[in-house]
């Protein structure tokens, strides 16, 4: 990851009072690669110093991080996004030049049915706290700086966490409609939004910082995360039901031992990825028109019943229930 975002983290926890030097012993991380702006700094060691703030700062930590956010901690991306003519090109450049702000987890902007697009969060690794509060920052950045980045508030149909429900109650007001325990980490917004002009659009500024950060990006070292071409396997293949290790080893190339050694290597199992994809896919295809077992069927279950079970599992409500609810029923 860009050493920006966690720098900018430390110097708030120590605004607020927290120890810079038991945060950077906690995280593994050094205190001379976050001070040099082009450093790249380990994800995990991120996350650990996200999981010790957060273990002193509670849930009230992200908004207070968020309020405090300026676009110059994204670096050149942030300027990047603000000279942008509209937000749909915004998303569509945060997405692209993501890497330059962070390695292994992911963004993507997905369709949801014909009125809806959603920028939702894919973590690196197994679940973990670090997780629900980096994309709890992520959708505050819109909801509380968006008035002041867009000139008005955004018109949000949804956020989804996959996170249980918090008891503070300032983190909950600026959520808005919020949903806790849900499929996936997403901010859901009606297309029409993506029309929304930004304040700062200017052709000529974001010509320049699109070359400067291509630039930056095709420094960066190759991405060799192993995660997302798992992923993108297994969504070509779910419909057939749940690939083996064996069939993505051939698929990527590799042999079964290596492909579980590498998954491993980056905190993964086939289990886990395999969830997590049905999981969102599942969030996709019941916001369209498809019959409850056409999306089962997509989701690779032997039957309406194992998908209901584990639908049940992962919600605690029926795919029925859920849709309605998406439609307001």
């Amino acid at each position: 990851m860009g050493s920006h975002f966690p720098a900018r983290l430390l110097a708030f926890a120590a605004s607020v009072g927290l120890v810079s030097d038991e945060l950077l012993a906690r995280s593994g991380l050094g205190a001379a690669a976050l001070a040099d702006p082009d450093a790249r700094v380990p994800l995990l060691g991120v996350y650990a110093l996200i999981e010790a703030v957060c273990e002193r700062l509670g849930d009230a930590g992200s908004l207070r991080f968020v309020a405090a956010f300026d676009a110059g901690d994204l670096d050149a991306l942030g300027f990047l996004l603000q000279t942008c003519p509209d937000l749909g090109a915004a998303l569509e450049r945060f997405v692209a030049f993501q890497q330059l702000y962070t390695d292994g987890e992911r963004f993507e902007a997905v369709r949801l049915g014909e009125d809806a697009v959603a920028l939702r969060y894919h973590p690196f690794g197994p679940p973990r706290r670090a997780h629900a509060w980096m994309a709890e920052v992520t959708f505050l950045d819109f909801l509380v700086n968006g008035p002041r980045w867009l000139g008005r508030a955004l018109a949000v149909k949804a956020v989804r966490l996959r996170r249980g429900p918090t008891e503070d109650a300032a983190l909950r007001q600026a959520l808005g409609p919020v949903e806790f325990g849900a499929l996936c980490d997403e901010l859901v917004l009606p297309r029409t939004e993506l029309a929304l002009r930004m304040p700062g659009a200017d052709a000529a500024l974001h010509a320049f910082f699109e070359r400067f950060a291509r630039g930056q990006l095709a420094r960066l070292p190759a991405d060799g995360s192993l995660r997302a071409r798992v992923r993108l396997q297994i969504v070509r293949r779910l419909h057939r039901g749940a690939p083996t290790l064996l069939e993505l080893a051939d698929g990527l190339g590799l042999a079964p031992r290596t492909l579980q050694r590498k998954l491993q290597a980056e905190g993964e199992t086939l289990a886990g990825l395999v969830e997590a994809v049905r999981r969102e896919r599942a969030a996709e295809l019941l916001a369209g028109p498809q019959a409850l077992s056409e999306v089962s069927y997509l989701l690779g279950f032997s039957a309406p019943s194992a998908f209901f079970r584990a639908f049940r599992r992962w919600t605690g409500e029926t795919p029925e229930g859920y849709r309605a609810r998406l439609r307001g029923e």
